[in-house]
């Protein structure tokens, strides 16, 4: 039973200024909920019970908003003292030995759906996979190419171009679930690319470095099931989605 999960909320939120001037990103708002307390709320609804949180960028000020525990969630830190010379492959690192008992991986700028989790790990039963919608045209997005069945042929991290749309292509949520198996593989791919320097990648480049060496699937979702917020654009948009008087 996958019980862990750890999200990633150690980075600065750059493009995200200037709300995240004097607040990590994590923290922003969507319609007064926080990014990270929906996250949270949505684990502890898929049966996830303990959760790692790399920080980094105001660090305190996510450890004194969550504490130890929330909404039923047991609730460990890891810092990532190098966030400013580091990117998310880096953090994930920092919390392989999580990632080798299984694990759901969550981006800490994604506002999702509360049944998105849950309805996923039912569904596709013992496989590792990405959580992901159509790719639809927009630039810098990790996109995914599948066969038939859904399994991932290739990873390709659309930095600052975009690709056409195709039926088996899709984009990544920034929300992952992966089984003992493939996070004891992770963490050592994860561990060489720390050993030769290569701290300031994505996690999904290492993943595509390796895709073709254990099974990685797609589950796909709605666009509207997810926002990952990068922008004030971004945030406007899951105000719209995720907006109460809508649903």
């Amino acid at each position: 039973m996958l019980n862990r999960a750890v999200v990633l909320a150690a980075g600065m939120g750059t493009r995200l200024k200037p709300i995240t001037d004097n607040a990590p990103k994590c923290l922003t708002e969507v319609n007064g909920v926080p990014i990270l307390l929906n996250t949270l709320k949505n684990l502890y609804a898929a049966g996830i019970r303990a959760c790692t949180i790399v920080v980094g960028h105001f660090a305190h000020s996510i450890m004194d908003t969550v504490g130890s525990t929330f909404d039923g969630l047991t609730i460990e830190y890891i810092k990532n003292e190098r966030y400013k010379q580091t990117n998310d492959m880096y953090s994930l690192w920092l919390a392989r030995d999580v990632l080798e008992k299984g694990s759901a991986i969550i981006e800490g700028d994604i506002f999702f759906r509360a049944d998105l989790l849950p309805n996923a790990i039912t569904y596709i039963g013992k496989k590792s996979f990405y959580i992901a919608g159509r790719y639809d045209g927009r630039s810098d997005e990790i996109l995914i190419e599948t066969d038939e069945q859904k399994r991932i042929l290739s990873l390709d991290i659309l930095k600052n171009r975009s690709a056409q749309p195709g039926p088996d292509r899709y984009m990544s949520s920034g929300i992952l679930v992966i089984r003992e198996n493939y996070g004891r593989r992770l963490s050592g791919w994860l561990t060489r690319s720390v050993e030769d320097g290569d701290v300031r990648i994505l996690f999904d480049d290492v993943i595509s470095s390796h895709i073709d060496e254990h099974p990685l699937f797609v589950y796909e979702i709605s666009h509207s099931d997810w926002v990952e917020i990068d922008t004030p654009e971004d945030l406007r948009r899951a105000e719209q989605i995720f907006n109460p008087a809508r649903s």
